[in-house]
């Protein structure tokens, strides 16, 4: 499906919806989707002061797709009291309805209700055609009841300190996620069930289960962690 509009975080976009009071839409029933980066991770552990082992008690589970092994989000069982049913909900949302962890949401929380449109494009310069990776915003048509909302600027929406550094983080995570599974797949294909396991939990240990250096930037951190695997892989 093609999007009807791309946007740049610079642009307005008709999401705005008086900060969702009254509604937890979002954090309902959203089974294994709200798939976790290493920067949600980074995010969660430091100002939860809990480990990735920790948060895997009752906040975090594992999944896999496509052959690649990834943490997200876990829903619990919440009886609502005011119709007595019973619903999957965020382990983060609080009686009250409301984000828990708000502040430091993972990256598929703020996105809501946008997607991301990744696209390669060839790019001359003075060394020749060169391919550039990155992606453009759209919104998800029929994605919250409150759509369309007050217009307001997509990076305000999102409230991601150093922006283009976390998009060029998530940008080079996403294809590194699908050359990762491309590869995970070819060795399932082959039987190598074992060493599909073996490889899912390195990339677990290096890229989650670690801790980053609080006093240190996150991306350089993880630019040195991708550095260093990838010849492996």
């Amino acid at each position: 499906m093609v999007p009807d509009r791309l946007y740049a975080a610079g642009d307005m976009a008709k999401i705005g919806c008086n900060d969702c009071k009254g509604c937890s839409y979002c954090c309902q029933e959203m089974g294994e989707s709200v798939v976790l980066t290493p920067f949600d991770i980074y995010e969660l552990t430091v100002h939860l002061k809990k480990s990735f082992d920790e948060l895997m008690r009752d906040k975090i589970e594992l999944y896999m797709t496509d052959g690649m092994v990834m943490p997200n989000l876990k829903m619990a069982a919440h009886r609502l009291q005011e119709t007595d049913e019973i619903r999957e909900m965020c382990g983060f949302l609080t009686e009250e309805g409301r984000c828990g962890i708000h502040d430091f949401r993972p990256g598929l929380c703020r996105l809501f209700p946008l997607g991301r449109n990744y696209e390669i494009r060839e790019v001359r310069t003075e060394k020749g055609v060169e391919e550039v990776k990155g992606f453009q915003y759209f919104v998800v048509k029929d994605s919250c009841p409150k759509l369309p909302g007050t217009k307001v600027k997509i990076e305000k929406w999102l409230g991601i300190p150093d922006l283009k550094k976390n998009e060029a983080f998530i940008t080079k995570w996403h294809y590194f996620c699908r050359d990762f599974q491309e590869k995970m797949q070819e060795l399932l294909a082959a039987g190598e069930d074992e060493k599909v396991k073996k490889i899912n939990l390195s990339m677990l240990e290096w890229f989650y289960r670690t801790p980053y250096d609080e006093e240190k930037d996150f991306y350089e951190q993880f630019e040195e962690r991708m550095g260093e695997l990838l010849p492996i892989f």
